[in-house]
């Protein structure tokens, strides 16, 4: 139903593209009440570009959907320079609508028409262009030091919370280390009272 709605609209490639992307490709499924996605449509012209594919890669259309519901009003009301995350993960889009501007924009690409479709879990706008990735990266990479930053601290969270849930285990590792130690110290010193026993011996 969707396709042919997007068709309908003059959304024709899209259209093509929808039904594989969604339920095969990213395996989508939008029949939970909580699921809901706001897909940026690009027109047929896009599709077309010299600059493009015209079966664009997998990531760009990840980059095309945000992972939760973005209403026209919720758009409008977010500030120049706000980012929007979306399915390609670590690839926010920028907000870049100016103060007073009648148009709303995203990676400096006019948001061109609202509710394209809208059943309450999938919602689609028309855009005037493909958003390019590079667009944030180049405009405003301080986004991506966030992203590694949320990554190390998510990732340090997770090792000390293993270490917590096993904290007898890492106890006894630590003992049996430090005993390895205590004994390769030993041997050592015993190896070097030998030799020196062994000097005075011959002497």
């Amino acid at each position: 139903m969707v396709s042919s709605i997007l068709s309908e609209k003059g959304y024709h490639a899209m259209s093509l593209t929808f039904d594989d992307m969604f339920f095969h490709t990213l395996q989508i499924d939008l029949t939970g009440n909580s699921s809901t996605l706001t897909l940026l449509c690009p027109p047929d012209h896009a599709f077309l570009s010299s600059k493009l594919y015209p079966q664009p890669p997998l990531t760009l259309l990840q980059y095309h959907l945000v992972p939760f519901k973005l209403s026209r009003d919720e758009l409008v009301s977010l500030p120049l320079g706000s980012k929007v995350e979306t399915l390609l993960h670590g690839h926010p889009l920028v907000v870049t609508t100016l103060p007073g501007s009648e148009y709303v924009t995203l990676n400096e690409v006019r948001v061109a028409e609202w509710d394209v479709y809208n059943d309450g879990r999938l919602i689609i706008h028309g855009v005037d262009d493909f958003l390019d990735p590079a667009y944030q990266t180049l405009r405003y990479p301080w986004y991506d030091a966030e992203e590694i930053q949320a990554k190390v601290v998510g990732e340090f969270s997770w090792i000390m919370g293993k270490l917590s849930e096993n904290w007898i285990i890492v106890l006894l590792s630590l003992l049996m280390i430090a005993l390895l130690v205590l004994i390769l110290v030993s041997f050592s010193s015993c190896v070097e009272y030998c030799r020196h026993c062994d000097y005075h011996l011959v002497i």
